[in-house]
């Protein structure tokens, strides 16, 4: 009796073992893929920069790969289950993991090269509240993988553009600090909506009792609450008389918080 129990148990770890090695290998899967010439910016937790892989975000990394700006690729990769015996992954982890099996080609790709301005201050993007470097005088999408921006320099840039519309940076050809005027302004606790058919959320803060289209660097503002800064402004536009419609001549840059308090009346916008 005791040796037929033995066997029955052994023979069920077995069976286990062999069905968590069928399962394990099953989940792997051999795949041919694309990589594009530029990193492109994401959000998950976090804003990072996240590889193109057959035209969309990939939010993982391909273990073994190395991406070499401004090449394509074509590649075959392993995807496997990378928390395998668990039901679901670690909060903000992906389910699954990526090696690299073979580089199957990389060849220069043919972007268009563009030498632009940058200005020192962000904008918001058309249409959204999200903002948008300004470049050579208007709001540029997304971001050019490479540069860095510092809000209070203008830079002259040079950078590569690519068919996927990703962008890497090749040159900053110069790098100087924006002429400033120190201001003061107040800033509304609450924000309105200030573009014409567009999301709810694309909302603007309220400087100087009028509807901001930009960014006020290094400043956090906290909603429902009233401010009056000192800053740097800058001209956004040089030569420019009056802005387009939902843009911003002025930029700014927080040098101090003179005052916050709680609004002192109720919310009539967001």
């Amino acid at each position: 009796m005791k040796l037929t129990l033995l066997t029955l148990i052994l023979a069920g770890t077995l069976a286990a073992i062999a069905c968590a090695g069928t399962s394990s290998e099953s989940a792997r899967e051999t795949l041919a893929v694309s990589v594009g010439p530029a990193r492109q910016e994401c959000y998950g937790p976090f804003r990072r920069m996240c590889l193109v892989v057959d035209d969309q975000l990939f939010y993982s990394e391909i273990d073994g790969f190395t991406h070499e700006p401004g090449h394509d690729y074509r590649l075959r990769i392993e995807r496997y289950d990378a928390f395998p015996g668990q039901a679901e992954p670690p909060q903000d982890a992906g389910r699954y993991g990526y090696r690299l099996i073979e580089e199957l080609s990389k060849t220069r790709a043919d972007g268009e090269v563009t030498e632009a301005t940058v200005a020192p201050a962000r904008v918001t993007c058309p249409g959204s509240d999200e903002l948008c470097l300004l470049v050579n005088g208007a709001p540029q999408w997304g971001v050019i993988s490479g540069f860095e921006f510092r809000a209070g320099y203008k830079y002259r840039i040079r950078y590569e553009q690519y068919a996927d519309g990703s962008r890497r940076l090749l040159e900053v050809l110069s790098q100087t600090p924006a002429p400033a005027a120190v201001a003061e302004i107040t800033v509304g606790p609450w924000r309105v909506q200030c573009r014409e058919n567009a999301a709810f959320t694309a909302a603007c803060i309220v400087v100087d009792d009028q509807p901001y289209y930009g960014n006020i660097e290094d400043f956090a503002r906290k909603h429902g609450y009233e401010y009056r800064l000192r800053v740097e402004k800058y001209d956004l536009m040089p030569g420019v008389s009056a802005p387009p419609p939902e843009s911003s001549k002025f930029g700014y840059r927080l040098l101090e918080v003179l005052s916050e308090q709680p609004a002192s009346t109720p919310p009539d916008s967001n």
